[in-house]
């Protein structure tokens, strides 16, 4: 199998996207996956991550003292496999870059959900063709929708408890696609 290249989006990638980026790493590592993974904001790049973010991630194992923030770009979405975004909302910015782009986008959260009904990934079945096969189980309409359920809380500017509670809930999301996507043999 190539390099599996998963970019992890949220709204100003100071949050939320910087610890998928590192835990989905970790997991995919753990997995034995060859794999790039990177983050991406909506917003103007260049700031680092958010103090409770830093320091949830430390006592996780985790460093991202050094992180900066980076805007979504084309070339960014275009090299990707998969578009895991922490808001339904971030698809729609997909979109206006790269509307083509919206098939192997997910709010991480409606992947987590769609993953068992795809089933586990066979070793002649690609990554992208697993990923074709989540975006059809998807209702029409329901990509760009406003609808919020499928999100992903952002802690910024919140409590500790919500720092950890953001963390866990993405590591737990993330375990579940990865079970299906890469399952162990």
């Amino acid at each position: 199998m190539s390099v599996f290249r998963l970019l992890c989006m949220c709204t100003a990638n100071q949050c939320r996207s910087p610890m998928a980026e590192v835990i989905a790493a970790n997991q995919l590592t753990e997995r034995g996956v060859d794999a790039v993974v990177v983050s991406s904001g909506m917003l103007e790049g260049g700031k680092p991550a958010t103090s409770g973010s830093v320091n949830t991630m430390r006592t996780r194992g985790f460093d991202l003292s050094m992180h900066q923030s980076r805007q979504i770009d084309p070339d960014t979405i275009g090299a990707a496999d998969l578009i895991l975004t922490m808001e339904r909302r971030h698809l729609t910015a997909i979109a206006e870059l790269d509307v083509d782009a919206v098939v192997k986008s997910f709010p991480l959260k409606e992947l987590a959900e769609l993953a068992p009904i795809v089933g586990w990934r066979s070793t002649t079945v690609s990554v992208s063709d697993w990923v074709r096969q989540a975006n059809a189980l998807r209702l029409p309409g329901s990509v760009l929708s406003r609808e919020t359920q499928f999100d992903v809380a952002d802690p910024m500017g919140g409590s500790k408890r919500n720092y950890a509670k953001a963390a866990d809930e993405i590591s737990e999301l993330l375990e579940t696609v990865f079970r299906f996507l890469f399952p162990v043999r």
